[in-house]
């Protein structure tokens, strides 16, 4: 068996070694036989969720020394584990499922541990993210990964803006108390866009729903969503570079508004409420007409 102080298969530092041990988002067969070696042998594993940690690692037979890191955990606690390291230690970081530091805390520990020269290690496996868009079937050369919408419904509209306009597919998380009010109003923003919803991936109850964004938001509507969501949102096909009729118009509207005394801001606020700009863009969008 490979011990975890050499399992990057480099030499051994007089400091530990953080690694980055992604875990099964559901179906615990899905660890590897990597991860499940350095979770035998670290001295020490942080977890964003002890509970779930400690269900994963019973069921392995692990007794490794458990404590949480999570969001709410602060400095001191990332200046503890990262004392832990510089005494020699090696330390497992573990998030709730899948791969640690993509969407959590777990990124920060590892920040400070680069800044301090202890060594990162990861150790790849399951992920929502790559799982979701394996089962797409949204052929591209690449994909955004947005993390979680912002639960202010302005923040939410400016968010769901941009990753509909964007020509690469979109894949971003929801909350099962959120997924609806998100859908309805991707829905307004590109109703007919293909969309895959993944509900609970690897678990029992896993739910792959794929159709335009309203047939899969009315679908929610009657029936109460449970669970964690994976969401990915197929690519825009709107064509770029040249203005459009509408930017042609909205070019000549804000020349109008200008004209008639409004200031810039005024009028990038009147553009932001009447158009799929951001608050940004449409004041962009107007200092570059004023500036014409």
């Amino acid at each position: 068996m490979v011990d975890a102080k050499s399992a990057g298969n480099k030499e051994d530092s007089q400091a530990g070694t953080l690694y980055v041990v992604a875990t099964p988002i559901g179906n615990l067969q899905d660890i590897t036989l990597r991860a499940l070696e350095v979770l035998r042998s670290v001295d020490l594993v942080v977890a964003e969720d002890t509970r779930r940690t400690r269900k994963l690692l019973a069921h392995y037979e692990i007794h490794a020394p458990l404590e949480s890191y999570h969001g709410d955990s602060g400095p001191r606690k990332a200046q503890r584990i990262l004392r832990t390291l510089q005494q020699g230690k090696s330390v497992a970081l573990l998030c709730d499922s899948g791969t640690p530091a993509v969407s959590d805390p777990g990124a920060e520990l590892v920040a400070l541990c680069h800044q301090n020269d202890i060594k990162v290690i990861p150790i790849p496996g399951p992920s929502a993210v790559t799982a979701a868009f394996s089962v797409a079937g949204m052929s591209s050369a690449g994909f955004i990964f947005a993390g979680y919408p912002p639960r202010k419904d302005s923040e939410r509209h400016q968010f769901l803006q941009e990753i509909a306009r964007d020509s690469r597919p979109a894949i971003f998380y929801e909350s099962p108390q959120r997924v609806v009010a998100t859908l309805q109003e991707l829905g307004q923003i590109c109703p007919q866009r293909r969309i895959l919803v993944a509900r609970e991936l690897t678990k029992l109850h896993e739910e792959l729903l794929w159709g335009a964004v309203e047939e899969v938001a009315a679908h929610f509507i009657s029936v109460a969503p449970r669970g964690e969501f994976t969401i990915v949102l197929a690519p825009s096909t709107e064509p770029t570079g040249q203005p459009t009729v509408e930017e042609e118009q909205l070019e000549q509207a804000v020349k109008d508004m200008l004209a008639a005394g409004l200031t810039a801001r005024d009028t990038a606020h009147i553009i932001e409420l009447l158009t799929p700009l951001s608050r940004n863009e449409a004041y962009n969008f107007v200092q570059q007409v004023y500036n014409s």
